[in-house]
């Protein structure tokens, strides 16, 4: 079982991390912030709530479909995983936003 909970994990820190990535790629993100186009700070807040929501629902459905009951684990190894990437997302919007001169 803890095992198992492990692997979980990883594999959801790696989704997750994979997912928002590519949402970040797809809203140009990285762009807007560096050249200060439109409110980037929606987009990273929007990619990563999705990312949240798209990570925890495939692990629950996955301990729904192995029988196992700690839903409320995965919630939170989905939450603390998500946390993460939303901290580096919004230092980068920090530090980067701060360069531009308005």
């Amino acid at each position: 079982m803890v095992g198992l909970l492990l692997v979980g994990a990883f594999a959801t820190v790696v989704l997750a991390y994979m997912f928002t990535e590519y949402l970040l790629t797809r809203f140009d993100v990285r762009r807007r912030v560096l050249v200060g186009d439109g409110s980037p700070l929606r987009p990273i807040l929007y990619a990563n709530a999705v990312s949240f929501l798209v990570v925890s629902i495939s692990s629950l459905i996955i301990l729904y479909a192995a029988d196992i009951t700690v839903y409320h684990y995965a919630i939170l190894i989905c939450l603390c995983a998500q946390i993460v990437w939303l901290t580096q997302h919004l230092w980068i919007y920090y530090r980067d936003h701060l360069r531009l001169g308005y």
